[in-house]
């Protein structure tokens, strides 16, 4: 990729280690926020089956395998198994581009009034949602600046640094309903079944601007890592509804990260957070989703074993 030699080693330094092995646990969460004219924004909303989560991740050479749970007893529907919230994230980062590649599927959301968080929140499994999505990064800083150590921390800032990014994301999403456009016998909300009822399916293409730090210690182990970006776009809706002609309308989004942790060349660990904001339009309502994760990364590096393995590795 260009400006791969570049790197100022007395910046960046890569790890002799290049292989690692990460256990990981946290807690993560989606809402989806319906704002109309009757309705003030977060009086209405709609959340996955938010829970907490452990698992680990393989990274050898160019293999990267991962697996994770859901944690018992921390899901906000724990009894209720037809809810699911399943999120896949592919990603590659060079010295001055990155790209990374994100699905995320939920099955049944949980409706819950602000004001009224007492009460058990009414259960909806027949509602569907789909998001496919693509980041498209460019980094004005790649001799000084690493993204990978702030964020993947699979090598080492020397030196505090930082750099403006750019980003591209276009996105495609849809809400459905899982029997096809039946709500059935069951008693159910008719604001909710309104507002999604077109069963929506729209593409969007934002553009950020950014800025990643990561600030090193006196001993160029212990770094914090902040990144923010702010994007505008537009909109373009998938389906036919007199009310909303099929116009490009203005959306905008946030997105906010940051880790803190140690760096070493044996082992690392890290806490993250990270939150993410779109502002979207669907027929009936404006739509905020909100995106939240918080997670405790322990890794280890290993050297590459002396033969391959199935003469591949």
């Amino acid at each position: 990729m260009y400006a791969q030699n570049t790197r100022d080693t007395a910046w960046v330094k890569p790890f002799i280690k290049d292989n690692n092995i990460q256990l990981y646990g946290g807690y993560s969460g989606s809402s989806f926020i319906f704002q109309t004219k009757k309705t003030p924004r977060e009086y209405f909303r709609l959340l996955a089956n938010n829970a907490g989560y452990t698992g680990f991740n393989l990274n050898y050479k160019y293999l990267s395998l991962f697996y994770d749970f859901t944690l018992p007893y921390t899901s906000l529907a724990d009894r209720t198994t037809g809810l699911r919230n399943r999120n896949l994230q592919l990603s590659q980062f060079g010295y001055r581009f990155g790209v990374e590649a994100g699905f995320q599927r939920v099955d049944g959301m949980l409706f819950e009034v602000r004001g009224r968080r007492r009460d058990p929140p009414v259960t909806f499994e027949n509602i569907r949602y789909r998001r496919y999505d693509a980041n498209l990064y460019l980094f004005t800083n790649p001799k000084h600046f690493s993204y990978s150590a702030a964020n993947f921390y699979s090598s080492l800032q020397r030196q505090t640094a930082g750099s403006w990014l750019f980003m591209i994301s276009p996105e495609y999403q849809q809400f459905s309903f899982a029997k096809a456009n039946l709500i059935g016998d069951e008693a159910k909300d008719s604001m909710v079944y309104e507002l999604v009822k077109p069963q929506p399916a729209w593409v969007s293409a934002i553009g950020y601007v950014g800025y990643s730090c990561n600030i090193v210690m006196e001993d160029g182990h212990w770094t914090i890592s902040p990144t923010l970006l702010v994007g505008a776009g537009g909109q373009y809706p998938l389906y036919d509804n007199r009310f909303n002609p099929k116009e490009i309308s203005l959306v905008y989004s946030a997105i906010g990260r940051i880790n803190c942790g140690y760096n070493g060349d044996h082992f690392f660990s890290y806490l993250s957070a990270s939150h993410d904001y779109a502002r979207d339009h669907l027929p009936a309502a404006h739509l905020h989703l909100q995106n939240s994760d918080f997670s405790l990364t322990v890794g280890y590096r290993f050297p590459s074993l002396k033969h391959k393995i199935l003469g591949l590795l």
